[in-house]
């Protein structure tokens, strides 16, 4: 595999002031690590290139404690309240954390997000973030990316000797580690954001890191009492494990219902593999969308990595996917969940909800035009111009699975266009509409819909 294809693999997973913080009710503190920066350099996974021009500083820094590995207690296939008991105490650790924050105090709105990196390509990578880090910039919150996974300490030292103290002995560690971290944002604030004062401090991850997200939750969130809500983003449907190895744990479970603070699940259209089994309904603290047209990993992702512009069949070459990847325009949901998920956090205020994607035996439901029915609707799947999925693809080389997380877009005919906009002013009219529509109903932000809908006039449509 080329050098350029190991760096997008990694990419595709990747990519006020003066308050006082806030302590949250009842809580129990883990034990925050020894924090102290990191030597000077790039950090592996900086995303700095995305978030200078938007005026942030990025610094990084090394944590420095001891974890505790955890074993099942009781029947876990019974229900989602899950109980543990330590298996083995006091491994130490040493890893770290890279740190954005605004430039000027001024700008933080006192929301931490702390995402937990995802490793699955054998790097740390910053996925959730960036697919909402317009929002995330534009509000003025800080974002913390952890490692909390022995791959990314691992990788970290292969790319650079100034990581060499990094030591994590085991994944059955990355739960009190992620905790520590997240403890550590509140507690040790002054060194790690600058002297800014948290707030909120709200968890989030992606793919494997929800996996690991949704077993935090159901086993740790009501003891350690550290975060104020949750962004369990891609998860499919199962639970990582707490021993040291596997992606998926042996249990598929719904979101336990005694939650106490906001948990939103956000699913793209490719992540509804035997979701089925554990959707749930919008109640309590646990909220849910599942987004048409989008896929696992799509091409504004790779963007990201390589600093410009690309497209499907592009990224298609690049990868080693059979067909042109999915260029759906998810950004847009994951942008309008951020938003909702902190303003639920701050104000109460329930995300507003969408119907879940049409689902028959574990078959998506489909329009004539290939794009699937229900979910959270944005304009490009309402006002089309290409078949949208989050399935359908492979990969042309053989052992390149990630292929299949990167969806399809299929672009119509000038004849299909023709028929569904006779004119260009009815396609601009009508992306305009349910633009706005989205937007209204909180499913995009207002910002982007108004970029949407430039974007919409400039376009060739009907070609």
């Amino acid at each position: 595999m080329s050098f350029t294809r190991t760096r997008l693999l990694a990419g595709a997973f990747t990519v006020a002031a003066a308050l006082v913080v806030a302590p949250m009710p009842g809580a129990v503190a883990a034990p925050a690590p020894d924090v102290s920066p990191a030597p000077e350099g790039t950090p592996q996974a900086s995303v700095a290139k995305l978030t200078e021009s938007a005026g942030y500083v990025e610094s990084e820094f090394f944590l420095e404690g001891e974890a505790n590995s955890y074993r099942e207690v009781g029947d876990w296939a019974a229900d989602n309240k899950w109980e543990k008991e330590v298996d083995e105490s006091g491994a130490p650790f040493r890893t770290r954390m890279i740190v954005n924050r605004p430039k000027d105090p001024k700008r933080f709105n006192g929301t931490v997000w702390v995402e937990w990196l995802n490793v699955s390509s054998g790097a740390d990578v910053a996925p959730s973030f960036v697919q909402a880090r317009n929002r995330i910039l534009a509000s003025g919150a800080a974002w913390v990316g952890v490692s909390a996974q022995r791959a990314g300490v691992e990788s970290a030292k292969k790319s650079d000797p100034r990581y060499a103290s990094l030591e994590i002995a085991k994944d059955a560690h990355s739960y009190d580690i992620y905790a520590q971290a997240g403890a550590a944002v509140r507690e040790q604030a002054d060194e790690l954001l600058g002297g800014l004062r948290p707030r909120r401090v709200i968890a989030a991850g992606e793919s494997q890191s929800a996996f690991r997200l949704t077993t935090y939750v159901n086993a740790f969130h009501l003891e350690d009492q550290i975060f104020d809500g949750f962004m369990i983003h891609s998860r499919f449907a199962p639970a990582a494990p707490l021993a040291d190895t596997g992606f998926f744990g042996q249990y598929s479970p719904e979101i336990r219902s005694d939650v106490d603070v906001p948990v939103f699940q956000l699913q793209t259209e490719g992540d509804l593999g035997n979701w089925e089994s554990v959707r749930q309904p919008n109640k309590g603290n646990v909220h849910t969308w599942e987004v048409a047209g989008a896929a696992h990993v799509d091409v504004y992702t790779i963007e990201a990595t390589l600093g410009k512009e690309t497209n499907s069949a592009g990224v298609a070459w690049l990868m080693g996917c059979a067909k042109p990847v999915n260029d759906f325009p998810f950004r847009y949901a994951a942008n309008a969940a951020y938003a909702a998920l902190e303003k639920w956090v701050r104000f109460g205020s329930r995300p507003p909800s969408a119907k879940p994607i049409e689902i028959v035996d574990n078959v998506i439901q489909r329009d004539a035009d290939g794009n699937a029915k229900g979910g959270v609707r944005l304009p490009d799947i309402d006002v089309p111009t290409a078949s949208h999925s989050g399935l359908g693809n492979s990969s042309a080389d053989a052992g390149n699975f990630f292929c299949g997380l990167f969806g399809t877009t299929t672009a119509f005919t000038p004849e299909r266009l023709a028929e569904l906009y006779p004119t260009r002013r009815d396609y601009v009219f009508n992306y305009s509409l349910r633009a706005s529509l989205a937007a209204f109903k909180g499913h995009m932000t207002w910002a982007d819909a108004k970029s949407a809908i430039a974007e919409a006039r400039k376009a060739a449509v009907p070609s």
